[in-house]
């Protein structure tokens, strides 16, 4: 039997956690959201009490990835608050943010519905203070609950009404937060958000919100993967690439990635141009680094379940085959002489650093200096050429088939 009344409205399949909690509140005339966790969790203390601890009484720490540890655990609490309302399973589980397992660029990321999202994407708390979660007012007046999309930093207007975001009471001008305020639809001052006036997007900001979580593909190489991971992948690497504050436009990704491939190609044969201007020392002791930047270091991670190699990893690779074959080997150091780290060489062989290692003691890599004997070479110390482990990965064929180093 139902313990608490659950809204009219079922959880939303666009819903975020927290809103639904909050409608929760409103239905059985809670005060706060605080009172409906304390009730909740003294009727968790009786059916599973490793669940009931692990139900936070704040707002705030209610979803999944915030959970230091034993995530199962919260996981466990959700699916018996199902119950309590009497809903069905996995109703309220299937809002949840989760850990993910993996990194986006070594960025950490939640995961939901099969995708992976940088953690730092998620508007919510940010540490340099409480993040501003906007919303549509025409979508609070079509259906009264947040969209978990609106907790995306890219996302700054509704595809549905082709408006920006609202990130700020138009009455008070304070940040709209309803995790803080515990209001989905109103302002601490009382205004209602439903009311509140909004701007036309630009083309490319409803472009964004548009395509972004869509499964469908598209000519823009942003939004030309079906992988809905892969395109978040992308925009973390243009952010990390060319955004350097926090007040960046993501939209501006939608442009850059029209004019893909051909406009990375100019900026990094530009950068070939000027190296011979940047050298201090010879090619063959320099590292890639110290030209390129963390070009290498910052390309999307390999997973095996992935149908395909991402965008930008194919276009950063076949530059440096590009550069490899137009500089070839000769008795005066060339760009193509450049040194690479062992974490280099692995992602450009898409491969571990053991493995690398493995292929330097086989001697098919070889070192820019001599070792000690049994001496760990630090992971990050540019050592091997550029030069043999770009011809090494060539000999391997298409990287599609991952098979850039033999198994042992």
């Amino acid at each position: 039997m139902a313990f608490l009344f659950s809204p009219k409205s079922r959880a939303f399949n666009d819903e975020s956690l927290e809103s639904y909690l909050l409608r929760v509140v409103a239905e059985n005339f809670f005060d706060s959201y605080e009172q409906l966790s304390l009730a909740i969790r003294e009727e968790l203390h009786e059916l599973d009490f490793e669940a009931h601890g692990a139900f936070p009484i704040d707002l705030k720490r209610l979803n999944v990835y915030h959970a230091k540890h034993n995530s199962h655990f919260r996981m466990r609490a959700l699916g018996l608050l199902e119950s309590l309302l009497g809903l069905p399973q996995f109703e309220i589980q299937k809002l949840a943010l989760l850990k993910s397992d993996r990194t986006v660029i070594g960025l950490s990321a939640v995961h939901k519905n099969g995708v992976d999202i940088p953690l730092s994407f998620i508007r919510y708390h940010s540490t340099m203070g409480t993040d501003a979660i906007p919303v549509c007012p025409h979508c609070l007046s079509d259906e009264p609950y947040i969209r978990q999309i609106w907790h995306l930093t890219p996302i700054e207007a509704c595809a549905k009404h082709k408006c920006q975001l609202l990130h700020q009471c138009s009455e008070c001008s304070i940040p709209i937060n309803y995790i803080e305020n515990e209001s989905i639809s109103h302002c601490v001052c009382g205004f209602e958000f439903a009311k509140g006036c909004v701007k036309p997007a630009s083309n490319d900001e409803v472009e964004l919100a548009t395509k972004l979580m869509s499964y469908k593909e598209d000519e823009n190489s942003l939004f030309k993967s079906v992988s809905i991971s892969q395109r978040f992948a992308s925009l973390a690497w243009f952010q990390r690439r060319y955004l350097k504050n926090e007040d960046f436009p993501f939209n501006a990704a939608v442009t850059y990635f029209k004019a893909w491939p051909q406009n990375v190609f100019d900026e990094l044969n530009l950068m070939t141009l000027n190296a011979d201007n940047k050298l201090i020392d010879l090619f063959n002791r320099t590292s890639f680094r110290f030209i390129y930047g963390e070009l290498i270091m910052g390309l999307p991670h390999i997973y095996r379940d992935e149908k395909e190699t991402h965008f930008i990893r194919q276009t950063v690779l076949e530059f440096l085959s590009r550069l490899v074959a137009a500089h070839p080997k000769s008795k005066k150091p060339n760009v193509a002489d450049m040194l690479v780290s062992i974490s280099e060489a692995a992602v450009i062989l898409g491969t571990t650093h053991e493995q690398i290692y493995r292929l330097y003691q086989d001697g098919v890599l070889s070192s820019s200096f001599r070792h000690k004997m049994k001496y760990r070479i630090d992971p990050q110390a540019a050592i091997f050429y550029l030069r043999q482990v770009v011809e090494y990965k060539n000999s391997f064929g298409s990287s599609d088939q991952r098979m850039y180093v033999s198994a042992w």
